[in-house]
């Protein structure tokens, strides 16, 4: 009897479960359904990835260049707006005679602006600038005639500091703009850091006589650059001569030059030996006009540095030309996106053309849109950017072919 109420018993409970086991299952199943179209629903509406491009290879390639270099010295050349763009010889901070003068000038019209057409206040001169004149007199530098009690105007001092390189009015002027020759040395300081000539450095005076003022032919492309942007200094370098009181007229440095280059600077010491700064325009294949700017260190004599001038800025000529590494209807870049099976292309709408020196190559880049959905053919998807020195042009990149979005099947499956 006991057995056969045990065996009544586990039947009962053994029922029981199957029960629950039939209810639990439906409830388990819509519970799986249920957590699955969550997770269908939510890969659904994640955020599509972003379009990626690859660069078809189109840059503008390089070439060699041959310049007519000095034979003895250090040298430059570069362009405005281009910087730097090739070197010969030594590149070593050497002294840099009167070309420290434009930085005095650079660093006074920082701190006294003029304009073209200003002469800007008057300076009175006094015994302390007749002991400079008397000073640079002895030692045999570049001067003008002063005299205590005369008044010349800012304009006037900066003509008799860039056209015959006058040693006594660049100390002068230096400490009328800055009160001490020492305050000025602190601002030249600045100054030049300012403007990344980290080889460029000012001491001692502001004439450049001393050899401490020193600097490398590729911080003096820099100044030459700064200096022609200037419109006051710009018109005064190309001054043959001009009055100025007391002295009366002086007559600029450059002024044998010709019309083949224009004198930015001359400077000469036994330290330094010839240097020159100077700058040739050019138009290049008749279209396009540029400014050349070179610099020759350390030449036997100042006659040596400018004559080889010239032949240096003519063949930097010849290493100018426009480039179109960008042409309309090319092929730029090829569109990925993780939906599609083969990308899409992506083509110029316009050329780019852009004056180049042959020595350096012309890499063009891509700045692409947010791309993640349906375009149709001819849509623009991003910009192409190619850039010559500071020169930049651009052209609008459209789709060659439209692209389509994703699929709902591929958003929903995506991991």
């Amino acid at each position: 009897m006991t057995t056969v109420y045990y065996y009544c018993i586990m039947y009962s409970m053994s029922k029981s479960r199957d029960r629950r086991s039939r209810r639990f299952r439906p409830r388990l199943l819509r519970l799986v359904v249920c957590v699955l179209m969550v997770g269908l629903v939510f890969n659904y509406l994640r955020p599509l990835p972003m379009a990626d491009a690859t660069l078809t290879s189109l840059q503008s390639a390089a070439s060699s260049t041959r310049l007519d270099w000095p034979a003895s010295g250090s040298a430059a050349i570069g362009a405005q707006d281009f910087g730097v763009l090739a070197t010969h010889g030594s590149q070593a901070q050497k002294p840099m005679a009167s070309l420290a003068k434009l930085v005095t000038v650079l660093a006074v019209l920082e701190k006294h602006p003029l304009a073209k057409g200003q002469q800007g206040p008057k300076i009175t001169l006094g015994d302390n600038d007749v002991a400079l004149f008397n000073k640079y007199f002895a030692e045999g530098g570049a001067y003008v005639k002063v005299e205590a009690g005369e008044r010349i105007t800012q304009y006037q001092a900066l003509q008799a500091l860039l056209l015959p390189s006058a040693n006594n009015m660049a100390d002068s002027l230096a400490i009328w703009a800055f009160g001490s020759m020492e305050a000025y040395h602190q601002y030249a300081k600045d100054f030049t850091l300012r403007h990344n000539l980290t080889a460029t450095v000012i001491a001692t005076d502001a004439s450049g006589m001393q050899p401490t003022s020193k600097s490398t032919p590729t911080d003096l492309i820099k100044l030459g650059e700064l200096a022609l942007a200037h419109p006051v200094v710009e018109e005064i370098i190309k001054q043959p001569s001009a009055t100025i009181p007391v002295h009366g007229v002086i007559y600029s440095a450059n002024s044998r030059l010709g019309a083949k280059v224009i004198g930015i600077k001359t400077g000469l010491t036994d330290e330094a030996g010839g240097c020159f700064l100077f700058a040739a325009k050019h138009t290049v294949e008749g279209q396009k006009p540029i400014t050349i700017i070179g610099v020759i260190t350390g030449a036997p004599n100042l006659r040596e540095a400018i004559v080889h001038s010239s032949k240096l800025a003519q063949s930097a000529k010849s290493h100018f030309s426009l480039k179109t590494p960008i042409k309309a209807g090319e092929v730029f870049a090829t569109l990925k996106t993780p939906w599609l099976t083969a990308g899409a292309k992506v083509i110029a709408k316009q050329d780019i053309t852009l004056v180049a020196w042959n020595g350096i190559s012309l890499v063009p880049r891509l700045e692409l849109s947010d791309i993640n959905r349906s375009l149709p053919a001819g849509t623009q998807v991003g910009t192409a950017i190619v850039a010559s020195g500071s020169h930049q042009a651009t052209t609008p990149l459209v789709l060659q072919q439209a692209i389509h979005g994703p699929t709902w099947q591929w958003r929903i499956k995506r991991f």
